[in-house]
């Protein structure tokens, strides 16, 4: 089922938004602000935002702003509502990091078919990005009842890495006694990147040349993506195990237990 995250300030914006999509068979979520739209968009887990310009509070401008800043809301395409017609305003909606905008008052139909264009876009990978979180927070939940200590980028409660580390960060550190566990997250696209062999480099630095222990993990979801990694990192000498991890991870108490 896709679901559907809509913050408007008006209730009536609100009940249409989730009888209209209910009834086609989406979950939705409403709030009348953005007071809680970090929170929410953490929980629920939204395929798409259905967002508001005129907010009280932070607009949904400032608001859209902050979604493309964090690590996790980031991903998430918006659509914005917007009762100005003007180009200035639109322009700057998508130049923020909107995917597309409705004009108020909004034809559900219109709507519904904008949803549904986005959707057929971002679907797939705004939910692997969802599932690779949902693989991240299950490693943290793992190691910290280990009694390890956690570094990630993806999340703003920890720290990014150790502040001796001088190359690229990976997506997620483990440290106990000096001895270090990192995992990067690969994607079909991010291993065709011209910029992935030189973050693989610089991280087998810091195996090489610290006086550290530290063990290099990547992490792929699909058997092609297994055997690119591999080929690459033999190719290339590098110190790097991948692992393929093909298990839905739902929610940090479950998942794959070989990693």
């Amino acid at each position: 089922m896709r679901r559907i995250l809509a913050i408007d300030d008006n209730s009536e914006i609100r009940e249409l938004v989730e009888a209209y999509f209910s009834a086609r068979k989406m979950e939705v979520k409403t709030l009348p602000d953005g007071s809680e739209a970090i929170e929410t968009i953490i929980q629920f887990e939204p395929d798409i935002i259905i967002l508001d310009i005129n907010l009280p509070g932070k607009s949904g401008l400032d608001l859209l702003s902050s979604f493309k800043r964090h690590p996790i809301a980031a991903h998430i395409p918006v659509i914005m509502l917007t009762s100005h017609v003007e180009s200035t305003t639109q322009i700057k909606g998508l130049v923020s990091g909107a995917d597309d905008y409705v004009t108020k008052p909004c034809d559900p139909n219109i709507l519904y078919a904008r949803v549904l264009s986005v959707l057929r876009r971002t679907l797939s990978q705004t939910r692997n990005k969802c599932d690779q979180i949902n693989l991240l927070q299950y490693l943290i939940h793992l190691n910290e009842k280990r009694g390890y200590k956690i570094y990630t980028k993806l999340l703003e409660k920890y720290e990014n890495h150790p502040v001796w580390w001088k190359c690229f960060v990976p997506d997620l550190i483990v440290e106990k006694e000096q001895k270090y566990r990192c995992y990067n997250f690969e994607t079909t696209q991010s291993l065709m990147e011209d910029t992935f062999l030189e973050r693989m480099k610089t991280m087998a630095y810091i195996q090489k040349f610290l006086k550290v222990e530290v063990y290099l993990n990547l992490i792929v979801r699909k058997k092609e993506n297994e055997k690119l990694a591999l080929r690459l990192i033999k190719e290339n000498d590098l110190p790097i195990s991948v692992k393929l991890v093909t298990k839905r991870c739902p929610s940090k108490n479950t998942g794959p237990k070989d990693i």
